[in-house]
């Protein structure tokens, strides 16, 4: 069975405040997040292919990317940008640091909402959009941006 989703239709936006170092901004779970987890892990796709941009921070997963899930392990990642074709140019091991949807829904799940500014999640349960902050004030944001999503198998 083939299914396609239109990222972004549909899609249920969710912010948490940013506060001054961390003031304001509500511990606990990240909202929605157990609820999209639920319903990506519904849908059976473990085989899949997606597009990545990553963003923010000072670390080497920066660009855009369509990376290829089989059986619930990414087994390729080519660049799409200049940015991602120079980085999977030069033999990183894009592969072990690039996740998947499940991956990164896990990461959301376990996180604190106050280290969570932005999260959103289509009606399949992908995180559209994903912003990691551990620590405010330092330059250790990561951006996340799932779209295109295509099962393969």
């Amino acid at each position: 069975m083939t299914r396609r989703w239109a990222v972004g239709a549909g899609a249920v936006v969710l912010v948490a405040g940013l506060g001054g170092c961390g003031d304001g901004v509500p511990a606990g779970p990240v909202p929605g997040a157990a609820e999209a987890a639920e319903r990506w892990a519904d849908g059976g796709v473990d085989s899949y292919a997606y597009s990545l941009t990553s963003s923010c921070g000072e670390r080497l997963l920066i660009g855009s990317y369509r990376v290829t899930v089989t059986d619930g392990a990414v087994t390729a990642v080519e660049g799409l940008d200049e940015v991602g074709r120079r980085i999977a140019g030069e033999a990183q091991d894009l592969v072990s640091a690039v996740p998947t949807i499940a991956a990164l829904l896990d990461r959301v799940v376990d996180a604190d909402a106050s280290t969570v500014p932005e999260a959103t999640f289509d009606d399949a349960g992908v995180p559209t959009a994903v912003t990691f902050d551990p620590s405010p004030g330092v330059d250790d944001e990561e951006c996340y941006a799932v779209a295109d999503v295509e099962p393969t198998a």
